[in-house]
């Protein structure tokens, strides 16, 4: 009988079904350390843990799958990542435009800092305190592969890398651009992400979310290093954001 990665786990790890109170399902990137406070968190995409932070639940599984409060309840939002962010200007800069502003509108409208993330972190809180939080990553047979090492997601040009989504389970792609920009629709706007990675294979709705993982053999393996997280994907391509940016926006680091 194949792993069923939309139903209630006990035990969870990356790869299966998550999603907030707000939203259907996507899937569990894995168990992080927040290097904020040092508490052990869950992570995925910004869209699958949608909500207000300090409010909004997340559930295993997903809503779609059957996921209801407040048994399935495994934690609550604490932040995600800020989109369209504007930069911030240098002090010369802002004297300037407090004085003459008026005539350099244009001039003085705070550029956007690029978008590299699509996360957001949340608290690892079960209601129901049978309930572990494992690491590593599911296997289509049901295994857990405890991956240990990371990479910052550059320089993989050319390479082959794994994901585990909800949907689709394992799937390999290779990497078509290590820095690319692409262009997103999130049902209210369209979003631009910058220095993200396109890959050449797999994912299907409810896979966002998903650990990819740089593969160093023929087949998954715990030699392997997480590289990034998906966040949107068709039949031929995904886009998954590097792990760069998970440690350095989000402040979260993964936790062999």
């Amino acid at each position: 009988m194949a792993f069923n990665r939309t139903t209630r786990h006990n035990k969870l790890a990356a790869g299966i079904s998550v999603g907030s109170e707000e939203i259907t399902a996507g899937t569990l990137t894995g168990k992080f350390l927040d290097l904020t406070d040092g508490s052990i968190v869950t992570v995925s995409n910004r869209h699958v843990y949608e909500g207000t932070p300090g409010e909004t639940k997340i559930l295993q599984p997903g809503k779609y799958d059957g996921g209801t409060k407040p048994d399935d309840i495994i934690g609550t939002l604490k932040r995600k990542v800020e989109w369209d962010k504007p930069e911030k200007m240098p002090w010369w800069k802002r004297i300037i435009c407090m004085l003459f502003g008026w005539l350099l509108e244009e001039w003085c409208t705070p550029s956007k800092k690029p978008n590299h993330l699509d996360a957001a972190v949340a608290s690892w809180e079960p209601a129901d305190k049978l309930r572990t939080l494992e690491s590593g990553v599911y296997l289509d047979d049901g295994s857990i592969l405890k991956v240990k090492e990371t990479c910052l997601g550059d320089g993989i040009l050319g390479k082959v890398v794994w994901k585990a989504g909800r949907t689709s389970g394992i799937t390999k792609g290779r990497v078509v651009d290590d820095k690319a920009k692409v262009k997103v629709w999130y049902g209210d706007a369209w979003r631009i992400f910058e220095d993200v990675v396109l890959v050449k294979g797999i994912a299907r709705g409810g896979d966002s979310g998903s650990p990819v993982f740089l593969l160093t053999g023929d087949e998954p393996s715990d030699k392997d290093k997480l590289c990034g997280i998906l966040f949107a994907g068709s039949t031929k391509y995904w886009v998954h954001c590097k792990y760069k940016y998970l440690f350095s926006e989000l402040k979260v680091r993964w936790q062999p």
